[in-house]
This record gives structure tokens, sequence and C-alpha cells, in this order.
């Protein structure tokens, strides 16, 4: 797994390259399952494995402030799920 966080900064990278030309707010929403999805196939590791190290990481950088957390945007939901669910700050372009 030590390429994780090189996946996943090509996967952001990509992310951000789709919402500057779309402008969809969507194109910055991040969650485990589907970079778990995604990680897995790319490595064809098993998913709950690669599960785990996802979920470490993304919460490594939410701590960090690379990542905001659903609470910290929407606050607190009903839905479990939503602790899976992350989004990438926009940066400045100016």
């Amino acid at each position: 797994m030590s390429s994780l966080a090189y996946r996943l900064d090509k996967q952001f990278v990509y992310q951000r390259t789709i919402h500057a030309t779309s402008g969809d707010p969507q194109d910055l929403a991040v969650t485990v399952d589907h970079l778990t999805d995604l990680i897995a196939a790319q490595t064809r590791q098993d998913p709950d494995r690669v599960r785990r190290h996802v979920k470490v990481e993304l919460e490594r950088r939410a701590d960090t402030g690379e990542l905001l957390r659903w609470a910290d945007v929407f606050g607190a939901s009903l839905r479990a799920d939503r602790a899976d669910h992350y989004f990438l700050p926009q940066k400045d372009t100016a």
C-alpha cells in the first residue's frame, strides 16, 4: 500500500481538473467506497483490505486540513455512511 498516497493524489488532481471544467461542486466529493473500488481494481487487491487503508489515509488528510469531512461542511447527518464522505477543498486559482 506504499503507493496509496500517490494514487489518491492522482485521483484528487483528476477530480479538481473535472471540477475546473464543469464547475459542479459534486466533482469535489470523495467517498471511501468509490476510492476503495478504484484502488482495489488498479492494484488487484482485496477491497476489504484496501478499504481500511483508504479510510485511515483520508482521516489523516482530514486531520491535516487537506480534506473536509461531511460533518464539517453540512453538519451532523442521520445517515451513518456520511462518516465515509469527504470533500476536496476548492483551491484558489488566483
